[in-house]
């Protein structure tokens, strides 16, 4: 098992022997090998690379996450996590305490959460990377989710948030604004609560994506903006955009595309919406609406397009489907 780590060029044995010379704008190279230990940092501008087979398994640092990170402007690439858990129920791959992260070809799966931010300000972009059995019930009346996210905004490209568990959500943001684009949310299998939950509104931004709503969901909305209980509108812009979307409903029992108490606008338009789902003629305007899988002209289920796929499946289902719009 190895956990050679590297810093600004220099090989130590190990994480914690490596920390000590871990400095603002260092960069830090982890070998290839499986880590029993998370490292909690305070520093900024820092560089956190994996090699190709670097694990973090069941590796917690100040009972929170595998990497602990508290500084401004990290970037983290090429990590999996699996089995990180904590006694609060809601163990990271990343817990991220301060402004600005970039998460790159991260696969977090098989543990209570994925990402957290706690800020509120910076950015927060996450890329090719995959979220996979997370989620779960946490410490009170909380939940742990794949990704939550408070920030001034979440960039979300490339990636894929699969079977979150536990009535946990894909996304739960508490951010200004959310832009998830050439994306998979799909609950499959897994027991989530909603794909995206925008709890304090915001503006959340859903284009060229892939969503799959299952049976197994405990929530009938596959996207919730600002349902919480007496939780305000904070932001200045409150809006929703869908466009050019493809949507799965997959649920055998209640579907319900969107549910929102406030929104100043909401742009729904080019998305591909297959299945049955509550009040469609509420949604199909601008869309085009495909009552099953067979009429839409794809494979049943478990099929979901690659993000690779999104436009090619976008332009069979529009030429050889049988729409009811």
């Amino acid at each position: 098992m190895a956990n050679n780590v590297s810093v600004d060029g220099k090989v130590y044995a190990s994480l914690a022997q490596a920390r000590p010379a871990i400095r603002n704008g260092s960069h830090v190279h982890l070998f290839a090998g499986i880590f029993k230990e998370g490292i909690y940092l305070q520093q900024s501008n820092i560089t956190i690379t994996g090699e190709q087979g670097v694990i973090f398994d069941g590796a917690v640092a100040d009972e929170k996450a595998a990497l602990v990170l508290t500084g401004n402007n990290v970037l983290v690439e090429h990590i999996e996590c699996r089995n990180i858990y904590v006694p609060d129920l809601n163990g990271a791959c990343i817990r991220f305490e301060g402004k600005n992260i970039s998460i790159k070809h991260l696969y977090a799966h098989d543990s209570q959460s994925g990402v957290m931010t706690s800020s509120g300000t910076g950015q927060v972009n996450v890329e090719h990377s995959t979220f996979e059995r997370l989620g779960g019930k946490a410490q009170g009346e909380g939940y742990a989710h794949a990704l939550y996210i408070i920030a001034e905004q979440l960039t979300f490209q490339q990636s894929k948030v699969i079977a979150t568990k536990g009535e946990g959500s894909g996304i739960k943001s508490r951010s200004k604004k959310v832009i998830i684009d050439n994306s998979l949310l799909a609950t499959m299998e897994g027991k989530d609560s909603r794909l995206v939950d925008m709890a304090n509104y915001g503006e959340l931004i859903i284009k060229n994506s892939i969503l799959q709503q299952g049976s197994h969901t405990s929530n009938s909305q596959l996207l919730a903006y600002g349902l919480e209980k007496n939780v305000p509108a904070k932001f200045a812009v409150n809006r929703i955009e869908l466009t050019d979307n493809i949507i799965f409903f997959d649920n055998h029992q209640s579907n319900v595309y969107i549910s929102y108490r406030i929104a100043d606008e909401l742009f729904n338009e080019d998305n591909i919406l297959i299945g049955y789902f509550n009040s469609p003629l509420k949604f199909i305007g601008n869309n085009k609406w495909y009552t099953s899988r067979k009429r839409a002209h794809i494979l049943p289920y478990p099929f979901v397009p690659s993000i690779d796929n999104i436009a090619n499946t976008r332009d069979s289902i529009l030429r050889n489907g049988i729409s009811e719009n």
